[in-house]
C-alpha cells in the first residue's frame, strides 16, 4: 500500500491514499490521522511514552533502553493516532513482510469508552493483509470482555501454547493467547511469528 503525507513532512503525518478504493478497501468516512515518531526527541515521543507508562502493566513494558533502541529497527513503528488535533491513542508495531504483529495498543484515558479502541484498530486492520497479537490467559472478567471485543472485530483465536519472552532479565516470560485477523493462522506461520517475536522484537536469540 502506497502513503501519501500531508504538508506537515516534519511531523511525518500519513494519510491512506486513494488507491485503496481501486483495491476494493473502504476507507472510513472520517479517517484518523497518524503520526510515526522514529526518534526519542520527536514532538510526539513523551506523550505516546506517557500513555503507555500508564495503560500497560510493568511486566508487559519495555526497558527505558530498549524503547529506544526498538525505534531504530527498520521492523518497528511507534504511532500517535489522532482525531483532528485530538491525541487519541498509540499503536506499537512490527511489519514482517505478509504479516503485522501488534505489540501495544492503547488509548488516551480521557478518551476512553468512547470508540476510539476500535476506530484505531478497525483502521489499522485496513492496512495490513494479516495481523496478529496477544492478550492475557481467560481467567478474569476483563480478559473475556478483552476477547470480545477483538473478536468483534474479526480475530481469531489460536489455540497454540505460547509464550511471550520476559521484558525483565529477573522475570519468567509470560503466558499468553495468540489472536489473529483475518483468519487463524498454521502451524508454520506461529512457529515464524514466535521465532520473530523472540529474535527480533525481543532480541532474545
Amino acid at each position: 500500500m502506497r502513503w501519501l503525507k500531508n504538508q506537515k513532512t516534519s511531523n511525518r503525518t500519513f494519510l491512506p491514499c486513494q488507491l485503496g478504493h481501486r483495491a476494493g478497501i473502504s476507507w472510513p468516512i472520517n479517517m484518523l490521522t497518524i503520526k510515526r515518531i522514529t526518534s526519542p526527541d520527536a514532538p510526539w515521543f513523551s506523550p505516546v511514552d506517557a500513555l503507555y507508562e500508564s495503560a500497560f502493566p510493568w511486566h508487559e513494558k519495555r526497558e527505558p533502553e530498549a524503547k529506544v533502541s526498538a525505534l531504530s529497527s527498520p521492523n518497528y513503528a511507534l504511532q500517535a493516532w489522532f482525531d483532528g488535533e485530538q491525541f487519541i491513542g498509540m499503536i506499537a508495531s512490527w511489519s514482517f513482510g505478509d504479516y503485522t504483529y501488534i505489540e501495544h495498543l492503547a488509548v488516551n484515558g480521557e478518551l476512553r469508552a468512547q470508540g476510539y479502541g476500535k476506530k484505531m484498530l478497525s483502521q489499522f486492520l485496513q492496512m495490513q493483509p494479516l495481523t496478529i497479537l496477544e492478550i492475557d490467559p481467560l481467567t478474569t472478567d476483563i480478559a473475556q470482555k478483552r476477547l470480545r471485543f477483538y473478536q468483534s472485530l474479526g480475530f481469531h483465536e489460536n489455540g497454540f501454547n505460547h509464550y511471550h519472552p520476559t521484558y525483565h532479565i529477573d522475570t519468567s516470560d509470560h503466558e499468553l493467547i495468540v489472536l489473529s485477523y483475518p483468519h487463524t493462522i498454521s502451524s508454520e506461520q506461529y512457529q515464524r511469528f514466535n521465532a520473530d517475536l523472540r529474535s527480533v522484537v525481543m532480541e532474545r536469540e
